[in-house]
């Protein structure tokens, strides 16, 4: 049929004889995209089986177009690296099909599915497998006569088998594009959802795919990059990085102007839409009208937006010689999605790595607190129009008792993440009070209004100087962490405290100095260059943190960095000025500061690191609040004024042995 301009659009189906006859219904339509099923390719008379639930039903007339399986018939999935004797025999009878019902393409999806153990091991990708795998897959077209297409990938596959793979090749259009060159049989097919969760995966968690952020990956660009050599657009909305396949108007893109420059490029586009059952299509056939209505739409060549100030980052997984862990988003997820949640703290380096994790997991609102007014405002332009749709802040000292309650208790949170500290060891021993004030009395206050808004979950930031106790700083973390499991024990609830670690590149961290000094060719500023730290990055210091949500769902009281790097700061030094800086490193020692010590431990006596929850965080045994710690509270909770209750505390710490 004519559809009056030139992009034909189409629906979805498996070559199923119910489904096909469903898709049928309600018309006219234009056409449909089969995507075949691992049985459809398991032997000969599946795949005849196949393409009669096709050509015995569709009329004359109709665009059909075929798809590849996600897997193969043993459950393999399909690899673009692995050309074995089954891909084979599954490209051969995919390609046939295509033929056998007159598409003029055959799409298959160009990744290399991987576990996120095998991702964070981060092997280099045989290219030559790759080569092999794509010249047969056009090879094998080419003898049937249709063109072969490779579309881009989500972030995250789950591959309707349950469980989350990770692809390092076939996200970013330039994968694309690249694979083309050496392959110029290709063409491409474009699918607006995926384009859309890989650009939210890279504002959120850069790092897994060695990005420093989403500039450059709009769904517009994908357009302009893969357009004119694609023949086939997937649409559908999409949100964060696990949302895809949403209906048109469902989710956080605006389609038509995507749609309508689509139309001038692209010859095929399906309405790719999930349905929760697929023998119906009520969500898919009201697609197919959106697209239909869109294509008709003026459209407008896209214009590169301006580009952005360049991050001021450094590759940290290489000064440490290890890669990020690769987050739960599902189990994450299950926490995240729908809830309401709130940070406080949350406008710092950490902070803001954590919400943008979260933020891509689908929270109803993220109420970010700081007491910071410039890092609050850079949180807020930082994130941009759309994102902040999900975010509130508040201008808020955890100090203050009343207005922290006043602000939880709008915030309602289901889940809360407390980072709001304090953090220099020698500033503790200077301004003790002030250490008070924040760290205890202020983290008191948290637990208090979290309780008393009827948040499932609290996430408290520790350090791993609390295992020892060894200064004032370390004392109020540890009392920090007696505070977390006491307001577990009070309120039946999930608390959980977090032993982060040095976290490279944090603001106003020794290693934030040295980038900044090493791009300056200055002398960096070191202590002593033979004092060990154990160091992560901040994305998994960000990750850590939001599995502190999952460990006090599952009662853990206490977690840390399941393998942290331990080394000396004059090799962290000297990494980082071999990346940023320019000549010899030149050293300027300015002695050890007041309360620091020559090395960290994770546990201190009575504890044992646990076995790993997920990756990069583990659990902490053996710990437990004393006594000591509630009856620190009663007298707290007795003070009459936030002065007096600073005085209890500020007893507290002087009270505080460290830990033998």
């Amino acid at each position: 049929m004519s559809t009056g301009f030139a992009s034909i659009p189409l629906l979805k189906a498996a070559p199923e004889p119910d489904q096909v006859a469903e898709r049928l219904e309600g018309g006219p339509w234009a056409g449909m995209e089969l995507a075949l099923l691992p049985r459809h390719v398991a032997d000969d008379d599946a795949l005849d089986a196949a393409i009669r639930a096709v050509t015995d039903r569709v009329p004359d007339g109709w665009t059909l177009l075929a798809e590849s399986p996600v897997s193969w018939p043993s459950g393999e999935h399909v690899r673009v690296d692995r050309l074995d004797a089954e891909a084979k025999e599954g490209i051969e009878r995919s390609a046939r099909f295509a033929a056998a019902i007159g598409s003029p393409v055959l799409t298959i999806h160009l990744y290399i599915p991987q576990t996120p153990h095998d991702f964070r091991r981060g092997r280099p990708i045989d290219e030559r497998a790759i080569q092999d795998f794509l010249d047969h897959f056009a090879a094998t077209c080419e003898i049937h006569g249709v063109a072969p297409l490779i579309e881009n990938v989500p972030p995250v596959l789950r591959m309707r088998t349950g469980g989350a793979f990770y692809t390092p090749i076939g996200g970013h259009w330039r994968d694309l594009l690249a694979w083309r060159e050496r392959v110029p049989a290709l063409g491409f097919t474009l699918d607006t959802s995926h384009a859309a969760l890989f650009r939210s995966f890279a504002a959120a968690y850069p790092t897994l795919f060695g990005l420093t952020g989403d500039e450059g990956l709009e769904l517009e660009r994908y357009v302009e990059e893969l357009g004119p050599n694609a023949q086939v657009a997937h649409v559908s909305n999409a949100t964060g990085i696990l949302g895809e396949g949403l209906t048109y108007e469902t989710g956080d893109l605006d389609l038509d102007p995507v749609v309508a420059r689509i139309g001038q490029l692209v010859p095929y586009v399906v309405a790719e839409i999930n349905e929760p059952d697929h023998g119906v299509s009520p969500n898919i056939k009201a697609g197919y009208r959106e697209v239909e209505r869109a294509l008709r739409l003026p459209s407008q060549t896209w214009q590169q937006p301006p580009r952005r100030l360049p991050p001021e980052t450094l590759d940290w997984q290489a000064v440490i010689g290890r890669r990020d862990p690769v987050p739960d988003v599902l189990g994450l997820a299950a926490q995240v999605e729908g809830r309401r949640v709130l940070v406080t703290g949350g406008a710092g380096s950490i902070g803001r790595s954590l919400t943008a994790l979260l933020a891509s997991l689908g929270p109803e609102l993220v109420t970010v607190i700081d007491a910071h007014e410039a890092a609050l405002t850079a949180d807020r332009h930082a994130k941009g129009a759309l994102r902040l749709a999900r975010f509130e802040h508040v201008l808020c000292d955890v100090r203050d008792r009343s207005r922290l309650e006043e602000e939880t208790a709008r915030a309602r949170p289901h889940l809360v993440f407390h980072l709001a500290a304090y953090k220099h060891v020698d500033w503790a021993e200077r301004y003790p009070v002030e250490f008070a004030a924040t760290n205890l009395d202020g983290s008191w206050n948290v637990l208090r209004a979290a309780e008393q808004a009827g948040a499932a979950s609290v996430v408290v930031a520790s350090t791993d100087k609390a295992a020892l106790a060894k200064n004032l700083y370390g004392r109020t973390k540890r009392l920090m962490e007696g505070l977390t499991w006491l307001a577990a024990e009070r309120t039946g609830s999930g608390r959980t405290a977090v032993r982060l670690v040095n976290v490279l590149g944090s603001a106003g961290s020794a290693t934030e100095l040295w980038l900044r000094q090493a791009r300056a060719g200055v002398p960096l500023t070191l202590t002593d260059p033979t004092m060990a730290r154990y160091w992560i990055t901040m994305a998994h210091a960000a990750s850590l943190v939001a599995h502190g949500a999952l460990a006090a769902g599952a009662g853990e009281r206490l977690v840390t960095a399941a393998d942290p790097i331990e080394l000396e700061i004059g090799l962290v030094a000297e990494r980082i000025w071999r990346q940023a800086g320019v000549g010899e490193s030149q050293i300027h020692i300015a002695g050890v500061r007041p309360g620091e010590t020559m090395r960290e431990v994770l546990t201190g006596p009575g504890e044992e690191l646990g076995e790993e929850l997920v990756q990069g965080a583990a659990a902490i045994r053996g710990w437990s609040a004393t006594d000591d710690t509630a009856a620190i509270v009663d007298e707290v909770d007795e003070a009459a004024t936030a002065e007096e209750r600073r005085q209890v505390w500020l007893a507290a710490m002087a009270g505080a042995t460290p830990v033998a």
